[in-house]
């Protein structure tokens, strides 16, 4: 029993100190501002405004014929 408490308590130590170190110090402005800079989040954002351009053409071409 004693045994288990113990194992119980360095993993909950652990977990401890694993969140804490987690925890980010950045504002939450600046965090979107990193991921809006993104290179990756840029090309996928270029790559869904073609997809949608593409749809709304097509789209525009089936009402007017």
């Amino acid at each position: 029993m004693r045994n288990r408490l113990l194992i119980f308590a360095v993993v909950v130590l652990g977990a401890y100190a694993v969140g804490t170190r987690a925890r980010t110090r950045e504002s939450v402005a600046h965090q979107l501002v990193r991921l809006w800079n993104d290179p990756k989040a840029r090309r996928r954002r270029e790559r869904a405004r073609r997809r949608v351009e593409r749809r709304i053409s097509r789209v525009i071409s089936d009402v007017r014929s």
